[in-house]
C-alpha cells in the first residue's frame, strides 16, 4: 500500500465521519458551543474550588501536625517528670525491702545451719 493512497483513505474517511457527526448531532452548532462553554466554566469553577480546598486542607494538616508535635513533646516531658518522681518516691521502700530480704536470707542461713548441725 502506498503512502499516497493511505493519505487519501484517511482524508476521505475523516470527511465522511465529520459529515455523519454533523448530520446526526442532537443539537445545533450554537447550542453545542453554548453547552461546551457552560461545561468549561463549570469545570474551571470546580477545579478552582478543588485547588482552594486543597490549600485549606494543606494548611489544616500543617496546623494539626504542629499542634500534635507540641502535645507529644509536652506529654513526653510530663511522663518523664512523673517517672522520675515515682522513682524518687519508691527509693526508700526499695532500700527497706532490700534490708528485709537480707534479714530473711540471714535467718534462712541460720536455720539451715541449725538444721544441718542437728
Amino acid at each position: 500500500m502506498s503512502t499516497k493512497s493511505l493519505f487519501y483513505g484517511v482524508l476521505i474517511g475523516s470527511v465522511i465521519v465529520g459529515m455523519s457527526v454533523l448530520l446526526t448531532a442532537p443539537t445545533s452548532g450554537k447550542d453545542f458551543r453554548r453547552t461546551l462553554k457552560n461545561n468549561q466554566k463549570m469545570l474551571s469553577s470546580t477545579l478552582s474550588q478543588v485547588v482552594t480546598e486543597g490549600k485549606l486542607l494543606t494548611n489544616q494538616v500543617s496546623k494539626s501536625t504542629s499542634l500534635a508535635m507540641n502535645t507529644i513533646t509536652k506529654v513526653s516531658s510530663d511522663v518523664k517528670q512523673s517517672l522520675n518522681q515515682w522513682k524518687h518516691e519508691i527509693e526508700n521502700n526499695q532500700k527497706n525491702i532490700q534490708k528485709e530480704l537480707l534479714t530473711i536470707e540471714n535467718a534462712l542461713e541460720k536455720l539451715e545451719k541449725a538444721v544441718t548441725t542437728k
